[in-house]
């Protein structure tokens, strides 16, 4: 089984004075499953795991009137008896039962010693009003398509990733270019963990490529479980279809993929697709003040679940391609890198436009790093001229200029209408590293 991330966040959440029954979220496929049993495996002496997809235990548990009612039940069921500290009580697909989604409020009510972990790939698609969630009564941690990080510890590419988490402003690096090739790999296979445990395996390109046309249509399939109605049907089946075709660029609502559709049922479609983390909408903001008000009105910016999917979609194979789609390209794996930061909560991702009436200046991503903005161009050629970057940190001092391109680590210099501009370049294959690198930029 492959490390991930939040293996880290499980630990911290196992040993917390204040520990909450989890929920776990995600796309499927994502990995989920797997990382959980993996942390309950090697962080206590008995994993009790229920599949609510599992019709005889759906039947099983779904009646459960209490607390105690289920643990006896499981009791019977898998003639194992849970044991508060020693056990962790795994919950698979609980989107599947309403009933057994609110007794996770008296779990931590009652048995506050249990460990108890859940996850969902469809949770909030399928729940409409008369769900009762249970408020301040769980936690919550997501989980996303692998990263390039932990696609090398993947790799087994041990000595190299360490050598990336620990090169600090200044340092020389000496092995950038086998790192931006391991780089290129990664753009192409994704970070979908079966496509890429076949890739290990085998290195043949074509299993990738089925393993990746099984899920996207997987998730076709999956229209009809976050349907609230047929005639939602085709609106949803239009996201599904064509997202991917528009990941890295701007969207609207209307004629959304080309269809003859209107803006409110794809806009309800796309915020759907979203809910499910098949997606991001990135949202414009015109304004470097906080708190960050986004521009509902204005065209938004698609990132897609995984750059994988992207490229099997837009029948993308074994070079990155030149010319617009590279452009793309490119901006939907920096998307897809920033959004992965967000174990704990769901990032807010931006990207910042001039008003219409002001000029056409746009920057590709900006997020909100404590009290301050970070502005982020993403460079794919050698074109190095960022006139909209230094555009947005003319309207404001504090503004963090930052660039993400196949440079080198650096602090670069720009003059623009008069000013010098300090700017962090950061090369994509350190760009799981942003936030940090952030904070000793600004120091």
């Amino acid at each position: 089984m492959f490390s991930r991330n939040i293996e880290v966040e499980f630990k911290k959440w196992k040993t917390s004075s204040i520990r909450k029954p989890l929920i776990v979220r995600g796309a499927r496929q994502v990995g989920k499953t797997s990382v959980i049993r993996k942390f309950g495996q090697e962080n206590f002496s008995q994993v009790v795991e229920i599949n609510l997809e599992k019709k005889d235990q759906l039947i099983v548990f779904d009646k459960a009137s209490s607390v105690e009612d289920f643990l006896k039940r499981i009791s019977i069921f898998f003639d194992k008896a849970v044991i508060p500290g020693n056990t962790l009580l795994f919950i698979d697909e609980i989107q599947e039962s309403k009933n057994v989604m609110e007794l996770l409020r008296f779990f931590s009510e009652e048995k506050p010693q249990l460990h108890v972990i859940t996850a969902g790939s469809l949770l909030e698609a399928k729940i409409d009003k008369s769900w009762s969630i249970p408020v301040g009564r769980v936690d919550y941690k997501y989980i996303y398509p692998m990263t390039f990080f932990e696609y090398l510890q993947a790799k087994k590419k041990t000595a190299l990733l360490e050598s990336l988490k620990n090169i600090k402003l200044g340092d020389e690096f000496q092995f950038g270019d086998l790192a931006i090739d391991l780089f290129k790999e990664y753009i192409v296979i994704g970070g979908m963990p079966e496509a890429v445990k076949s890739y290990i395996n085998n290195g043949n390109y074509d299993d990738v490529k089925t393993i990746l046309s099984r899920l996207h249509t997987a998730y076709i399939d999956d229209i009809r479980k976050y349907s609230k109605s047929n005639r939602d049907n085709k609106y949803l089946e239009q996201v599904v279809e064509y997202g991917a075709r528009m990941a890295g660029s701007l969207f609207k609502y209307e004629k959304f993929g080309g269809s003859s559709y209107r803006s409110r049922e794809m806009g309800e479609a796309v915020q759907t697709v979203e809910k499910v983390m098949l997606l991001k909408q990135v949202m414009a903001v015109n304004s470097t003040s906080l708190p960050i008000v986004a521009k509902s009105n204005r065209p938004k910016k698609m990132i897609w679940l995984d750059i994988g999917l992207v490229n099997f979609i837009n029948n993308a194979y074994k070079e990155i391609i030149s010319g617009e789609y590279k452009v793309k390209m490119m901006e939907q794996v920096v998307g897809q890198s920033l959004i992965a930061g967000g174990l704990h909560k769901q990032i807010d991702l931006y990207y910042w436009a001039k008003d219409r009436d002001e000029g056409s200046a746009e920057v590709d991503f900006c997020i909100q790093h404590g009290s301050r903005l970070v502005g982020i161009e993403v460079k794919s050629g050698n074109i190095s001229k960022m006139k909209s970057l230094f555009s947005m940190a003319n309207t404001d001092k504090n503004i963090i200029p930052v660039r993400i391109s196949w440079d080198s680590l650096k602090v670069e210099k720009y003059k623009f209408s008069g000013r010098i501009y300090n700017l962090l370049s950061i090369p994509f294959y350190l760009v799981d590293r942003l936030p940090e690198l952030v904070d000793q930029f600004i120091k």
